[in-house]
């Protein structure tokens, strides 16, 4: 956590190489364990071709939007090429639209939360990405506490039995109570002057797509086998594992916090 916190204070490069480096990281997990499914020649294209898509297209939201539709169709038709070449026609379209999820879902999507970032250097300029990491924390910490002590109902018990109804409800209630602190208290940076209707809205919209997004890629670690999305970070797992929520409600955040914004 120390190492983060400088890296997003510290200025504009850190920032980006940052999340680009968690982008490439994250991209390669999601090929693996779509390989581990369907394995074959094109496993170790498909490995490596995935982080350095995620990349491309994670680099798009830095530039004009008049780069989106050229690199992603090059995109499209490089996984289109790969798949007819070296993969066999029972599994074609299954590998094919697996695979090319990772980089437009890591890359294309999660690299949307670059926009939260202003220009220059210190905590006013990270501070919206800064918001929507710990209210994911606060989600996921009060979930699990919630869950562990008053969770009956199972919320989705073929991906993680262990969750539950009372476990997301009271993860919701205090992200979005910690939202609120962070907008008004000491954390309190004036340019994110938010209404308090507002504030409940954005603290539903976080930790219920945070949520859905911890879903999203346990569903696939399950469906692939694999428990670990990797080993990047000892005894916490991979990029997926630690970031699963923030890649589905990051984005999501970077596209209504400007309406929300007095």
């Amino acid at each position: 956590m120390p190492i983060v916190a400088f890296i997003l204070w510290y200025g504009d490069y850190t920032r980006w190489a940052f999340v680009l480096f968690l982008n490439a990281v994250a991209a390669y997990e999601w090929a693996k364990m779509i390989s581990a499914v369907y394995p074959g020649p094109e496993k170790l294209v498909s490995v490596a071709l995935s982080p350095i898509c995620a990349l491309a297209l994670t680099v798009l939201w830095l530039l004009t939007d008049n780069y989106i539709l050229p690199v992603l169709a090059l995109v499209v038709l490089i996984y289109i090429t790969i798949a007819f070449a070296c993969v066999d026609v029972k599994n074609l379209f299954p590998w094919l639209i697996l695979q090319l999820a990772g980089p437009l879902y890591i890359g294309l999507w999660g690299g949307m939360c670059l926009k939260l970032f202003d220009w220059g250097q210190g905590w006013v300029e990270c501070s919206k990405f800064v918001m929507v990491m710990t209210t994911l924390w606060a989600c996921d910490s009060a979930a699990y506490f919630a869950g562990r002590f008053l969770g009956k109902h199972k919320f989705s018990p073929q991906i993680s039995p262990k969750k539950t109804w009372e476990g997301a409800i009271g993860g919701t209630l205090f992200a979005t109570f910690w939202l609120w602190i962070w907008t008004r208290t000491g954390f309190g940076y004036t340019l994110l002057d938010i209404s308090l209707t507002a504030t409940i809205i954005l603290g539903f919209l976080i930790s219920a797509t945070g949520q859905i997004g911890d879903l999203l890629i346990s569903a696939l670690k399950r469906w692939s086998g694999i428990k670990d999305s990797g080993k990047i970070f000892p005894g916490h797992g991979g990029v997926l594992d630690r970031a699963d929520s923030f890649y589905l409600a990051a984005p999501i955040a970077t596209i209504f916090l400007p309406y929300f914004l007095k």
